[in-house]
């Protein structure tokens, strides 16, 4: 995820004026069933998060990953977001090597256990997203990099049985925020190329496709040309506010309207948001009501409105007040 501005004075204010209503409670929808949380780091050291990631380092942290999956759930979350972070270099902590495309042995054990530990909690569902790092990651290429590609499509197969043996029902999200805006035509190869190979290799039902962030209507139309007749049955979408794009209402109803437009009926999860927030719970909530979107379940991105860091400044996500179903 990126940094976005906070929410602009005049919306916080509506939303409280709303809060204070009687009549709100007949203004909210509600996703169909309880979510939870991005889970990809069991603390943070200052700003510092590469040491501590759930999969990269879970043989030295499970304890404390096993505490804190039982808190979550404890507090109503009962699915999760797991980010595969790697890269072409070596480990680095939370972001792994995959030179060969595919982990190293002992990070597929890894991945292994703490998938083992999400079930053993109780978690009812996943996702399971990939952020390919540094020359990997094809939103900072300037123009193919076949390489580059082949070593990310052969991460994504040889993960995906791994992640299949897991018995937890799954989805994956074959590149984070992969929808390209119209100005990235590089991008749009990319997303385009993987779901083909994707959905020719293993088909379309357990995947989201790619996971797309703000602003969400400009990237609505480029839909038709990543995945072409051929759609996920699940889009997952990233709401935070901008001053540019809107608050998450605002965003929601944007990205609905240019949705339906183009005859994308299917439902939602919203995979990223700010960190337990009453504003961009209350706007979502009104959103589902006025569109009559479904959604399916929200996981929180573990960065405050505050945003005291740059992409993460919450130790454990643990807090899941403001979004329980």
């Amino acid at each position: 995820m990126t940094v976005r501005i906070p929410l602009a004075l005049a919306t916080v204010v509506a939303l409280l004026l709303l809060v204070q209503s009687d009549a709100l409670p007949a203004l909210l929808g509600k996703p169909l069933a309880a979510g939870g949380s991005n889970y990809d780091f069991y603390s943070l050291d200052g700003c510092d998060r590469e040491q501590y990631g759930v999969i990269g380092s879970f043989s030295k942290g499970r304890s404390t990953i096993e505490s804190q999956l039982a808190a979550m759930y404890a507090n109503g979350q009962r699915r999760l977001r797991i980010g595969i972070f790697h890269q072409h270099a070596p480990d680095s902590g939370a972001t792994m090597d995959s030179s060969t495309g595919d982990l190293s042995p002992a990070n597929r054990s890894q991945l292994s256990g703490l998938l083992a530990a999400v079930k053993a909690a109780g978690f009812v569902e996943i996702e399971v997203a990939f952020f390919p790092i540094g020359s990997d990651d094809p939103h900072g290429w300037d123009d193919w990099q076949e390489s580059s590609y082949e070593e990310d499509w052969s991460v994504i197969q040889n993960l995906r049985p791994l992640i299949a043996a897991a018995g937890i029902p799954y989805r994956i999200d074959l590149l984070n925020e992969g929808i390209p805006t119209p100005s990235e035509p590089v991008l749009l190869r990319y997303s385009h190329t993987l779901w083909a190979a994707y959905t020719q290799a293993f088909g379309a039902t357990d995947s989201v496709g790619f996971s797309m962030t703000v602003p969400l209507a400009d990237r609505v139309p480029q839909l038709p040309a990543v995945y072409g007749p051929h759609p996920p049955a699940v889009f997952d979408v990233h709401l935070y506010s901008s001053l540019w794009h809107g608050d998450e209402y605002q965003q929601f109803l944007d990205a609905d309207a240019a949705m339906t437009q183009l005859g994308y009926h299917q439902p939602w999860i919203i995979g990223e948001t700010w960190f337990d927030d009453p504003d961009a719970a209350t706007g979502i909530d009104l959103a589902i009501a006025r569109t009559a979107r479904p959604v399916r379940y929200l996981t929180q991105w573990p960065l405050t409105r505050a945003a005291t860091c740059p992409d993460v400044d919450v130790p454990a996500p643990i807090a899941f007040q403001h979004y329980k179903s």
